[in-house]
C-alpha cells in the first residue's frame, strides 16, 4: 500500500504546481456558490420591491359600471388603463398591461335581481407582474362580494353567518428545516453525483491518459513498484479529487443557505438543522463507496485510452447518465417506488433525499450502503485486473 500512497502523493505535488488548476478546484467553489444565490436573492427581492410598489395595469371593460368603483378606488394598487390596439391577450404578452377583466353588459341590473354574473379575466400566467395583477384583483374583490352577501342575507332577514358555515384555521406542519430538507433533499444526490463524477473526470483523464502523452508513464514503469500499485495510487488520486470537489461544493451551497431565505432568522436555523453531525457524517459514508465506483470507471476508461481527446470522448458520456439518473431521482413520486431502493446508484440518491427530507430509513440506507460498497469492490477488482495487461496499458 506504501507504493499507491507515493503514487497519490506524487499525483498532488504534480496538482499544486498547476496554480489555476488548484483556483478553480479549492477556491472557485467557494465563491461561486454564495455569489450566485446572493445574487439571485438581490434580484428577487428587487423585483418584488418593483412590483409591489407599482400599481398593476389593467384594461376593464364594464358596461354598466358594477366592478369600475371598487378598482378606482385603489390608485396603487390598479391603474386603468384603455384597450390597447389589436387582440388583448397580445398586448398582454407584450407587457402592454398585465389584466384584462370583461364584465357582462348587464352585471349591474344581475346585481339589482340578486343573480350572479360573469367576469372573464385574463393573463398571463408565466409573468410574475401579471399573476400578482390577478391576485390583487381577487383580493380586492373579496370584501365586495362579502359586502354583497350580507346584502342580499339582510334583505331577507337572514343571518349574516348563512354565508359562512365553518371556518378553516390552516396551520403548517412542516417547519423551515422541514421544507428547506425537502429542497435539499430533491437537488442533492443531483448534485452530489455531478459534482463527484466532474472532479474525479478532469483530474482522471491527466493523470491516466494525459501520463502516455507525456511519455511519463514507461518511467514509471521502470520503477520497482508493483504495476498494481502504481494502478491503485491513480485510483487513490481520482477518488480523492472527486470526494474533494463534492465536499467543497456541498459546504459552499451549506455557506449559500442564508441566502436561499434571505438571510431570515428561520433560514438559519434551518441550516442549523440541517448540518447537523448525524446528517454530515452520513451523507459522507455513503459518498465514499460512490466515489470509489466512478474512480474506477474513470481510471478503467482512461488508462486504455491513446490520448487525451479519445480518453474525454470515452468518458464524458458517463456525465449524461449521472445526469439522467439525478433528473430521475428528483421527480415526484419516486421515493414511493419500493423496489428503487434494492437498484444501485439511485438507492444511494433516495437515501440521501429522505435523510435530509427528515424521512430517514435505516433499513434503505443500509441496503444502499451496502450495494454501494460491494459495486465499489467489484469494479476495483475488475480494473485492477485488466489493467495489470501490457495490452490495457501500452495501447497504441
Amino acid at each position: 500500500m506504501r507504493g499507491a500512497l507515493l503514487i497519490a502523493k506524487k499525483e498532488f505535488l504534480e496538482l499544486s504546481k498547476d496554480r489555476k488548476t488548484m483556483f478553480f478546484a479549492f477556491v472557485l467553489p467557494f465563491l461561486l456558490y454564495p455569489a450566485m444565490f446572493g445574487m439571485m436573492a438581490k434580484m428577487g427581492k428587487r423585483d418584488a420591491d418593483q412590483n409591489r410598489n407599482k400599481a398593476s395595469r389593467v384594461y376593464l371593460s364594464d358596461p354598466s359600471g358594477a366592478l369600475s368603483p371598487m378598482l378606482k378606488a385603489d390608485p396603487k394598487q390598479f391603474e386603468l388603463v384603455p384597450k390597447p390596439e389589436g387582440d388583448v391577450k397580445q398586448a398582454i404578452r407584450d407587457q402592454k398591461l398585465e389584466l384584462a377583466l370583461e364584465v357582462e353588459p348587464k352585471a349591474a341590473e344581475a346585481l339589482q335581481k340578486q343573480e350572479t354574473f360573469t367576469v372573464t379575466a385574463t393573463q398571463d400566467e408565466s409573468e410574475h407582474a401579471s399573476v400578482l395583477a390577478f391576485k390583487r384583483f381577487q383580493e380586492a374583490l373579496k370584501p365586495q362580494q362579502k359586502a354583497w352577501v350580507q346584502g342580499r342575507l339582510q334583505a331577507i332577514n337572514a343571518s349574516s353567518q348563512l354565508a359562512d358555515p365553518l371556518k378553516v384555521e390552516a396551520k403548517n406542519a412542516a417547519d423551515t428545516a422541514l421544507e428547506i430538507g425537502k429542497v435539499l433533499g430533491r437537488m442533492l444526490p443531483y448534485m452530489l453525483m455531478i459534482m463527484m463524477y466532474a472532479g474525479s473526470m478532469q483530474h482522471g483523464i491527466y493523470a491516466t491518459a494525459g501520463e502516455k502523452e507525456r511519455h511519463t508513464l514507461l518511467s514509471l514503469m521502470a520503477t520497482r513498484l508493483p504495476r498494481s500499485q502504481i494502478i491503485l495510487g491513480k485510483l487513490l488520486y481520482i477518488f480523492s479529487m472527486g470526494v474533494i470537489s463534492a465536499l467543497l461544493n456541498l459546504l459552499s451551497i451549506g455557506l449559500s443557505i442564508p441566502f436561499m431565505g434571505g438571510g431570515s432568522t428561520g433560514s438559519l436555523q434551518a441550516m442549523a438543522a440541517i448540518a447537523n453531525p448525524m446528517t454530515l457524517g452520513l451523507t459522507f459514508m455513503i459518498m465514499v463507496p460512490l466515489g470509489l465506483f466512478f474512480a474506477n470507471f474513470i481510471l478503467l476508461l482512461g488508462v486504455q485510452a491513446r490520448n487525451t481527446i479519445e480518453a474525454g470522448t470515452a468518458i464524458t458520456p458517463g456525465i449524461f447518465l449521472v445526469l439522467f439518473l439525478g433528473v430521475f431521482t428528483m421527480m415526484p413520486g419516486v421515493d414511493k417506488m419500493a423496489f428503487l431502493s434494492y437498484v444501485p446508484v439511485v438507492n444511494v440518491c433516495l437515501a440521501l433525499r429522505k435523510l435530509f427530507s427528515q424521512q430517514f430509513s435505516w433499513v434503505e440506507y443500509l441496503v444502499a450502503f451496502t450495494m454501494t460498497v460491494g459495486l465499489a469492490g467489484l469494479m476495483t477488482l475488475v480494473s485492477t485486473r485488466i489493467l495489470n495487461r501490457e495490452k490495457a496499458l501500452f495501447k497504441m
